[in-house]
């Protein structure tokens, strides 16, 4: 996860540094995709489609260890590669937003998934200062995924 948010904290470095060029010519940055490495796809595949929501795209290479998904501004691509599952920081972490925080908090009951406020504290939300509810989620290889009502 440390890597996915080092090249996402690199593009939006890089956007900057175009957008600080003193040049004629224009250079535009945009984020394509954000790719984590798992180790069971099938597993990740369902959580990703199956929790999350997130609508599944077809992934070119056809070679049964990808899985690519549409967030909406550019993609997030699962691939098969990790040897091992890993711990990760809490703030270090995916985000998406959901309509209806009470039916996904449902969701998550349904299939036995615990959330946690951002201090890690179990059943608990996080309200931020400007009003929007948060909780967090691990995915089978213990990446922290956001989930907030920022809709």
């Amino acid at each position: 996860m440390k890597s996915v948010l080092l090249l996402a904290a690199s593009i939006i470095f890089l956007s900057f540094s175009a957008l600080a060029q003193t040049s004629s010519e224009e250079i535009n940055v945009k984020i394509n995709h954000i790719a984590i490495s798992v180790t069971n796809l099938q597993e990740s595949e369902h959580f990703y489609r199956d929790i999350l929501g997130l609508k599944q795209i077809p992934e070119p290479f056809g070679l049964g260890i990808h899985a690519w998904f549409d967030i909406g501004f550019a993609e997030l691509h699962v691939i098969e590669m990790a040897e091992e599952r890993r711990e990760h920081s809490i703030s270090s972490h995916l985000c998406f937003s959901v309509k209806d925080m009470d039916a996904f908090i449902a969701t998550l009951a349904e299939h036995d998934i615990t959330y946690y406020d951002f201090e890690e504290n179990p059943g608990q939300m996080t309200l931020r200062p400007d009003g929007v509810s948060q909780i967090y989620i691990t995915d089978p290889d213990g990446y922290w995924v956001e989930i907030n009502d920022d809709f």
